[in-house]
């Protein structure tokens, strides 16, 4: 068995659970910091996993739970307490002796300084971490546009096309949440001085929205049409979705919009000794998930 121990916040969304994975079959034991140990035990079979139930609301339970671990993964997805959890987390796992924690962050932190207010969460995030006294080594993970974003929030099939305000020939970057969760597990098991405080960018495909929609009907069998709007449409458009509040869907169709993703990041390949995920390989293999 493994010398490393591996805690982690956020073990069940699409990135955790990629990241538990390849870790168990590196034979590197995990703790895992959930809501519902069923759901756990719904997704993981492993003598190498345990579980600490617990939420946001009260992370006592990870105060005592994290000792006897070497790494930490932190995964947080809910921006209501964002900042403190993280502080509060990698506190509490520095203290215990963990030599390296993995936060996965935002491409948006290269914008700067309240640019956006997901680049804000992110930026704080990452900074309430780093400035902890005394800390061990802290790698920021920065990923761009999830893949997955395209559940949900687009629905080609049901809206007859794909509507975004961008121009069809605009190129945008994209990320596989598997990848992401994959390079976090490399990480994890290598050497924490070759990584030490790292930020590794995620950018593992690029793509013009005229492009997507022609994955979208090679992957359904129909004709998905690019239909660009007005930023203001694409805003009316998030919000009746119900997945997003005000200032995020600001964000989406404004803020982010500055940023620059527009190469493939090598640092993917150069971990995983392998091409990321193309977008067309990630929704073929999503395709039940379009809607």
């Amino acid at each position: 068995m493994s010398a490393e121990k591996v805690f982690i916040i956020g073990s069940t969304g699409k990135i955790g659970q990629k990241a538990v994975n390849d870790l168990l079959d590196n034979k590197i034991p995990v703790t895992l910091y959930a809501r519902s140990s069923e759901k756990v035990a719904s997704l993981f079979s492993s003598d190498l996993v345990s579980v600490i139930q617990g939420d946001y609301t009260d992370l006592s339970p990870v105060k005592e739970g994290i000792k006897g671990h070497t790494r930490l993964l932190l995964l947080v997805a809910d921006f209501s307490d964002f900042v403190n959890v993280k502080k509060t987390v990698a506190t509490y796992a520095y203290e215990a002796g963990v030599k390296q924690v993995v936060d996965i962050s935002s491409f948006s932190v290269n914008m700067g300084w309240r640019s956006s207010v997901i680049g804000s969460h992110h930026y704080y995030g990452e900074k309430a971490v780093f400035d902890i006294p005394n800390r061990g080594y802290f790698v920021a993970l920065r990923p761009g546009r999830f893949m997955s974003n395209h559940f949900g929030m687009a629905r080609p099939i049901a809206d007859k096309g794909l509507y975004d305000s961008c121009e069809p020939n605009r190129v945008q970057g994209w990320i596989s949440p598997n990848d992401i969760g994959a390079v976090a597990a490399v990480i994890l098991r290598e050497n924490v001085e070759k990584h030490a405080d790292a930020v590794y960018n995620l950018t593992g495909d690029m793509v013009t929205s005229a492009e997507r929609a022609a994955i979208f009907s090679r992957i359904t069998g129909q004709d998905i049409k690019y239909i660009q709007v007005s930023a203001v449409q694409k805003y009316n458009k998030i919000m009746e979705s119900g997945h997003f509040p005000h200032l995020f869907a600001i964000d989406l169709v404004d803020n982010l919009d500055s940023n620059d993703d527009s190469r493939v990041t090598p640092s993917i390949e150069i971990l995983l000794g392998r091409k990321p995920e193309t977008l067309e390989e990630y929704l073929s293999a999503n395709k039940d998930k379009i809607q």
